[in-house]
């Protein structure tokens, strides 16, 4: 049996679960009437646990903060064994919290120099004591309505200890024995509290398998993500990778941390992301961080008290979009939206012309209002309010010249076939002139892969392939090739826009080539940034257009970015 079939045979037993992946996200969400999903609960990455500034709370509570994520150190309220105090301002902050009529979600993550050396818990006694820790935070704190158990347990950051040092999947067995301990006592102590667990940085979906697989699910009520590697356009997609498991398909999905290091992108990034994942199945979407914390990303507000641009969107959500009705606004493959309610819409995406009706009124990522003219744009989001409502008919596109685009489509096989759902390309490996599949492969399944789902071919070693990047291999003289395929649906004149960058730790770059029925329409190699637009070719039915791309020599650092698009001309 290949290695690609052995990895089919093991991801394909969860397929029958992908089958019902649209209907299960949607049992995830918070519901309106009849079923219907909503916006995510908002919330804010807090830091009481560590101090604050005076007057944080407050100004939290004036932008309209409802939600907290924050911690409880375990050898900060246990000094001696079994003896716990909440007497401390970074222990009792939760009744202030409930004081604003806000609630709180509480990481427990680190461990206590009284069991284990304060590694991560590992020993029978040490998790002993960590479930007796959670059930001791609910019962202090009535106004808590969540736990999530660990804080990106698929990296090390935050791990200590023995757990530190195993490899990733072996650390995700280990963290369900943590996860076991802290739920089950704290279920006995309180029922009804809401337990989320999985904490991950990015969306490592076979990192996550195993959390499943070890038997995690039993032990929550919804999977804790930070998706900080995965765009806004990719999420639902990764997402439906996700839920082919059997035990990921109907639970609820917590984003408990997402943001952006940019103001200038903090408030696109932070709208984009709230649609996305309103349709990927999403309950709570809490932005890192509410406050400055020196790390560089965009608080939602600064020091001095100021709001920022994702404090502005914050704001624009809470009034216009958090809790109401979602439903799938995008025009076409190459746009994304969101509609909330009857009154409000969001979009982006490839160029094209917007007239609205009049009463409706158009905004940017932050709120505020836009003159027109209006158009779609890739990278900065509008929002329109509709008075009185009727949203989806007072809002008219105009048509984009996209015929098909390399991120817009990506989509993740669930076999062998090259042309995956609606993507316009079959994208593949070719060695020899001999083609291969590039399978979907769940992301963090190995050492050196990456966290997220893409789509890669294990025959071939770490090769692989993303919606905006692709790894080739091969050597010398066996070069293994990606290559992207745009068969011509009917005759047609179409322009090509492509561009591929090799990372600077790239040996010699890489090798472009773009062909037409396999004559040579260009061929660039290099470790340059390559750009390749042609204009006007001319396509009959049939014809194949093909982008491959390729080591120059050798493999060694040729992790590439790449684009490619093609227009009507």
């Amino acid at each position: 049996m290949s290695t690609v079939r052995a990895f089919l045979s093991r991801f394909q037993s969860l397929a029958p679960a992908a089958l019902v992946a649209l209907a299960a996200a949607q049992s995830g969400i918070a519901q309106a009437d009849e079923g219907q999903a909503v916006g995510p609960r908002l919330g804010a990455a807090s830091n009481f646990s560590q101090g604050r500034q005076p007057g944080t709370m407050e100004l939290a509570e004036k932008l309209g903060v409802a939600t907290y994520r924050d911690g409880m150190v375990w050898d900060r309220v246990e000094s001696a064994p079994g003896r716990f105090v909440f007497d401390d301002p970074r222990t009792a902050f939760a009744r202030e919290i409930a004081a604003q009529g806000a609630t709180a979600s509480l990481v427990l993550n680190w461990g206590n120099k009284l069991y284990d050396g304060g590694d991560t818990p590992h020993s029978a006694e040490a998790l002993a004591a960590f479930g007796t820790f959670a059930a001791e935070v609910v019962t202090q704190f009535p106004e808590v309505d969540s736990l999530e158990i660990g804080n990106e347990f698929n990296g090390t950051n935050f791990v200590r200890g023995p757990l530190k040092k195993m490899p990733a999947l072996e650390r995700a067995r280990a963290y369900v024995d943590m996860l076991a301990a802290a739920s089950s006592e704290a279920r006995a102590a309180r029922p009804g509290i809401r337990i989320s667990g999985g904490a991950t940085h990015s969306i490592p979906v076979g990192y996550l398998w195993e959390v499943l697989d070890a038997g995690g699910a039993a032990y929550i009520d919804a999977l804790a993500i930070h998706p900080y590697t995965t765009d806004a356009e990719q999420f639902v997609r990764q997402i439906e990778v996700l839920r082919r498991h059997p035990d990921a398909a109907e639970l609820p999905l917590e984003v408990t941390e997402f943001g952006e290091p940019d103001p200038s992108k903090a408030a696109s990034h932070f709208l984009r992301n709230y649609c996305q994942f309103a349709l990927g199945g999403v309950t709570h979407a809490i932005w890192y961080p509410l406050n400055a914390r020196g790390d560089d990303m965009v608080p939602l507000f600064t020091k001095q008290g100021q709001i920022t641009p994702a404090g502005r969107a914050f704001r624009l959500i809470r009034e216009n979009m958090e809790g109401r009705p979602v439903a799938d606004a995008s025009q076409g493959p190459f746009s994304y939206g969101c509609t909330f309610g009857d009154a409000v819409m969001v979009v982006w995406g490839a160029p094209r012309s917007i007239e609205v009706s009049e009463g409706v009124s158009a905004h940017d990522a932050a709120g505020s209002e836009v003159a027109g003219p209006l158009a779609l744009s890739e990278d900065e989001p509008l929002v329109f309010i509709a008075e009185g409502g009727g949203i989806s008919n007072k809002v008219k596109f105009g048509s984009t010249a996209v015929i098909a685009d390399s991120n817009d489509q990506f989509a993740y096989p669930e076999d062998t076939e090259f042309q995956a759902g609606a993507d316009a390309f079959e994208r593949f490996a070719r060695r020899g002139g001999k083609e291969f599949p590039l399978i979907t492969l769940p992301g963090q399944e190995a050492k050196g892969t990456p966290w997220y789902p893409y789509r890669g071919n294990p025959d071939f070693g770490n090769i692989r392939l993303s919606a905006d990047g692709m790894l080739p291999g091969g050597r010398a003289d066996s070069p293994v090739e990606i290559v992207h395929r745009y068969t011509a649906p009917e005759d047609e004149v179409i322009d090509v826009a492509s561009r591929f960058a090799a990372a600077k730790r790239s040996e010699d770059g890489v090798s472009v080539r773009i062909t037409l029925n396999e004559r040579e329409l260009f061929a660039e190699t290099g470790k340059q940034p390559i750009k390749a637009e042609l204009s006007r070719v001319t396509l009959r039915k049939g014809d194949q257009l093909e982008v491959s791309v390729g080591p120059n020599g050798t493999r060694k650092g040729d992790l590439t970015t790449y684009s490619i698009r093609l227009s009507r001309s």
